[in-house]
């Protein structure tokens, strides 16, 4: 069966590679063949060349491009349709990743800021209506089934959604033959955009199952470990360079002492559009390859820091970690942030590990000692990670079962 897999494919981010790669790998195993629907709004284009390092974008590109099958670049619903027709797609899948968004005017407004009240730009592909809401659909002459997997709404504030666009985008979701999302949030907006007529199961990222997928693509430890001159024994830590970063100078360098003094070595690990907050002797520097990237994780002794994947590949792999959780929505400025939307928070809640996360909520937020967060990397229950990982692989094969069953002809 020729499957189209739509989803942020192109964008310069770690996760979204994977989670995409992941997908892509199962339904080729399972005798299918997929294919990448080369789409990217023009503004999002732009975008990432001006906010993506080019040598990192480039190695991304490389990376994907040697690994997987993509259309032609294409920009509009209308030229979706003929690569749809062109490549006689029998059906599309689209996500996982946060391609369920919609932030409304007033979740955007800002303040207090410099003019007081502000209004927080965004791209197209983040408001509906865009071709992750399979727009496109009404426009085939013969129309073909479409499954949602695993989708988020990236914190949106989906209750300050104006009546007509709620109504839009209820009739869009009745289009699709199945739906999932990756987290509770998500689920409450696609309850509440059709009055409860669809609840959807959450379903596990995809990057739950890249093992199981797509293993035989990662480097072996001897590999990095030559190349990036990693210690037998390491930690990543992973802090986003912001004007209020997660942590201070002080408590990294605390850290690494801590965890030096128990035979372990400190790397910082960069994200895909920029390095590492922080100053340390070792660190892993861009370009980066996505599998790399995992691998590094895969094979460490535990993650410090922000962002939701390093968190999946590490429960995926029985890694420790300590998550200094990023997401949720912010309110004032970021004055105060509301934690019920964060992915993180949902995940470690159904995982067990809620004692392995602090979150952000305010500007003031202050982190943990590092002498503790080294304590709860040391005590950190393999056995229940193991077993959630199990039953999060099991959910994920339970969903593609079923998502197959309602696209199949």
């Amino acid at each position: 069966m020729k499957i189209g897999l739509l989803a942020y494919h192109a964008a310069c981010n770690f996760g979204a590679t994977l989670q995409l790669l992941s997908t892509y790998m199962f339904l080729k195993k399972n005798g299918h063949q997929p294919i990448i629907l080369n789409w990217v709004a023009k503004d999002l284009e732009e975008l990432y060349k001006n906010s993506v390092p080019k040598a990192q974008y480039a190695c991304q590109k490389k990376v994907r491009q040697s690994i997987w099958h993509e259309t032609e670049l294409v920009h509009n619903n209308e030229e979706i349709v003929r690569i749809i027709k062109e490549e006689e797609l029998e059906a599309v899948i689209i996500g996982s990743d946060a391609v369920a968004q919609h932030h409304p005017f007033l979740e955007r407004l800002t303040f207090p800021c410099r003019t007081i009240v502000g209004v927080q730009g965004t791209t197209s592909d983040t408001q509906y209506p865009n071709p992750f809401w399979a727009t496109w659909l009404s426009d085939l002459s013969q129309p073909i089934p479409v499954a949602l997997i695993s989708v988020s709404n990236q914190d949106s504030a989906f209750r300050l959604i104006p009546r007509a666009t709620r109504k839009a985008m209820d009739k869009s979701i009745a289009c699709y033959s199945y739906v999932s999302v990756r987290d509770s949030w998500t689920q409450q907006m696609f309850a509440y955009l059709t009055g409860g007529k669809c609840i959807p199961p959450i379903t596990p990222d995809p990057v739950f199952a890249f093992n199981q997928n797509a293993a035989s693509l990662l480097p072996e430890k001897s590999e990095l470990t030559k190349r990036y001159q990693l210690p037998e024994k390491y930690i990543l830590l992973s802090f986003l360079p912001t004007a209020h970063p997660s942590v201070s100078q002080d408590w990294i360098d605390e850290f690494s002492v801590i965890a030096k003094t128990n035979g372990i070595e400190c790397f910082l690990l960069p994200f895909s559009h920029n390095a590492s907050f922080g100053r340390q002797p070792h660190t892993i520097n861009l370009p980066l390859s996505p599998l790399e990237w995992y691998a590094l994780i895969k094979y460490s002794q535990g993650y410090v820091g922000n962002n939701m994947h390093p968190i999946v590949v590490s429960l995926h792999n029985n890694i420790p970690f300590f998550s200094f959780d990023n997401y949720g929505t912010p309110h004032l400025n970021g004055l105060y942030v509301n934690e019920a939307s964060s992915k993180i928070k949902h995940i470690l809640e159904a995982g067990g590990f809620t004692e392995q996360r602090t979150g952000l909520t305010s500007r003031w937020s202050k982190a943990p000692h590092p002498k503790e967060v080294f304590r709860k990397l040391q005590m950190f229950d393999h056995a229940k990670c193991l077993s959630f990982a199990d039953s999060q692989l099991n959910c994920y094969n339970r969903m593609m079962t079923d998502v197959m069953k309602h696209i199949a002809p």
